[in-house]
């Protein structure tokens, strides 16, 4: 018996001795895991820092585009804004040449979008902006996604309560108080009776919802916020042109049709497109497009506001900074909004 004795000791230990080199084992396991998972936040960390710098810098050389522009047209102060403008040239390129990181700049002139700012004229919208917009709502409503029966929407109240929204007086387009429908909420608030501040504050509007504004936001705008409207035919989208209307006093108005719109993408392509006589650097006027007939919202050639995006990438991590700035004073911009992501 004295003689297992020392054997099943030996047994024990071997065990123990296991034991606590599994333990070691795990915590050194545990140790390295900890050092990786912290240089790997770290590594992410400077590499959202260096993004981020770096979209910044592209919104500097977003800003440096747009005035040398302005300095590049000089006297011709007739030719449009269009996507042969030295600031439209820039999309689409990657403006690094590290494989590791990319920069990219978009900037959007606040004209290719409809402004609803630009429907209210002396603290008021008239009856032919109220029209419009029953006409613009009633065709996004009909393009959202999903079911009709599911987006129950009337273009016609809808408009008359944005119209109310933004004019300065207190009484509804039927007549009655406008706050009394906003009285009533959870949370009471009153019109603003002034020009939106952005298009989210749509939602704040009697009958508007955040489908409905999602819907809304390729094609509106707020900018400029006051004092500007036109819509210029040289940098909306497609499916901007095609919300608006073209006519006479003697036709009337009536809503641009697919062959239209086709026909100011296919001239622009060309050259820009000009609300008057054709200018040295070479334009087609509005009027040989329709015959004679105007656009409505009316069209303009130029933008005071652009908003530029950057986005830059630093291997996987992706910063975007977004600016809004208005070149007004061709000495230097301001800037109206900023948004870092």
């Amino acid at each position: 018996m004295s003689a297992l004795r020392p054997k099943r000791r030996e047994g024990i230990v071997l065990v123990m001795v296991l034991f606590f080199v599994l333990l070691l084992a795990a915590a050194i396991a545990s140790f390295l895991r900890r050092v990786a998972m912290d240089a790997g936040v770290a590594s992410h960390r400077d590499r959202a820092r260096q993004a981020e710098a770096l979209a910044r810098g592209g919104v500097r050389l977003g800003e440096t585009l747009l005035l040398e522009d302005l300095r590049r047209l000089g006297a011709q102060q007739d030719v449009p804004d269009s996507q042969q403008s030295l600031w439209a040239r820039v999309r689409d390129l990657d403006l690094d040449d590290d494989p590791d990181v990319e920069l990219r700049l978009e900037i959007e002139d606040a004209a290719a979008r409809i402004n609803l700012n630009g429907l209210l004229a002396q603290g008021e919208v008239d009856e032919d902006g109220r029209a419009f917009l029953q006409q613009l709502l009633a065709g996004v409503i009909a393009i959202m996604p999903g079911k009709p029966e599911d987006h129950d929407y009337d273009p016609v109240a809808l408009a008359e309560n944005l119209a109310d929204w933004l004019d300065t007086d207190e009484v509804g387009g039927d007549g009655s108080p406008e706050g009394d429908a906003y009285a009533k909420r959870t949370l009471p608030t009153r019109p603003a009776n002034q020009p939106l501040l952005s298009v989210d504050e749509l939602r704040l509007v009697d009958g508007f919802d955040g489908a409905l504004v999602d819907a809304l936001r390729p094609f509106v705008g707020v900018y400029p916020l006051v004092g500007g409207g036109g819509i210029n035919l040289n940098t909306a989208e497609p499916w901007v042109l095609a919300q608006l209307l073209r006519g006479s006093d003697v036709s009337g108005l009536r809503p641009l049709e697919e062959e239209d719109v086709r026909r100011i993408v296919e001239t622009r392509d060309e050259g820009p497109i000009c609300g008057g006589e054709p200018q040295a650097g070479g334009c087609t006027p509005l009027t040989e497009l329709f015959e004679g007939e105007t656009i409505a919202p009316p069209p303009t050639g130029h933008s005071t506001v652009f908003t530029i995006r950057a986005i830059a990438r630093v291997v996987d991590v992706e910063r975007r900074v977004e600016a809004v700035v208005d070149r007004s004073d061709p000495s230097a911009l301001v800037r109206l909004a900023w948004t870092v992501r």
